[in-house]
């Protein structure tokens, strides 16, 4: 399952930010990768998503293969404010 998304975070993305990203990813049992522009990173990884570089109206696309995909999808999304 793939969605793509604006961000909507009010400045680049903060360690708390990501570490919070990466421990709620981390409950899914599904793979969760987040794409920007030709880097895609492991979005259960507190480095893989602080490299993404991810800030305010930054589109970035969500891919999540699994049993929970879409809940996976849906709660990422729900994080980077979209």
């Amino acid at each position: 399952m793939e969605l793509t998304i604006k961000i909507a975070i009010p400045k680049e993305m903060m360690t708390r930010q990501a570490a919070d990203i990466a421990q709620r990813m981390s409950g899914f049992e599904s793979r969760v990768l987040l794409k920007r522009q030709n880097m895609t990173v492991n979005a259960k990884s507190l480095m893989g998503v602080l490299s993404a570089g991810l800030s305010d109206g930054q589109a970035v696309t969500i891919v999540a293969e699994g049993e929970d995909e879409a809940q996976a999808v849906c709660e990422l999304s729900r994080m980077l404010g979209a």
